[in-house]
């Protein structure tokens, strides 16, 4: 059994670059990188660091699967959100996640940042203008351009910064009562 497995779906490339970042920071050579679509139940870990982007509001159905065959294991979350730079959003997409983690595991927190989104996106948005308040697609314009730069070096530092703080929550023993404490 791994140490440290980092999991993640990513449509665009932005959660792997934060996944790359959090496996770069894991203190172990018993460790283990891997896109979600190649995990096939027999990656083993202590801790899981699982990486989704947000998609409507919550995660891929194959992310779901994972979060939910996970038994009596180290769990973190981390991720994109291409809606804009909101920690109350981030924390909204992290608490939908842990909806899906069984209770014996233990919750180690989250770490979410902007994402940058396909420039289809934004096309859509332009298309709206006019049939559509303009007010607000300028605010999704504005989201979208800011979003282009993200994740950016700052971002990576805190997933780092994210990683060390998670290993830190680890249980010394397994007298825990689960991650709901957490919230």
């Amino acid at each position: 059994m791994l140490k440290y497995l980092v999991v993640y779906a990513s449509e665009t490339g932005n959660t792997k670059k934060i996944a790359d970042e959090i496996f770069q920071a894991l203190p172990s050579d018993s460790k283990e990188e891997l896109n979600v679509r190649s995990w096939n139940g027999r990656h083993d870990a202590e801790t899981y660091f699982i990486g989704y982007w947000a998609n409507r509001g919550t995660c891929s159905l194959e992310i779901i699967d994972l979060i939910t065959s996970l038994h009596n294991k180290n769990v973190a979350f981390f991720g994109t959100c291409g809606l804009g730079n909101d920690q109350a959003y981030y924390r909204q997409i992290e608490q939908i996640g842990t909806l899906w983690l069984p209770e014996d595991n233990h919750y180690l927190g989250g770490y979410f940042c902007q994402g940058s989104m396909p420039v289809q996106i934004r096309e859509r948005y332009e298309e709206l203008r006019g049939r559509y308040d303009d007010e607000k697609l300028d605010s999704l314009l504005t989201i979208f351009d800011e979003g282009r730069r993200h994740p950016d070096k700052q971002d990576l530092l805190k997933a780092n910064v994210f990683a060390d703080t998670a290993i830190h929550r680890i249980p010394s023993s397994d007298n825990y009562k689960g991650f709901r404490e957490m919230f």
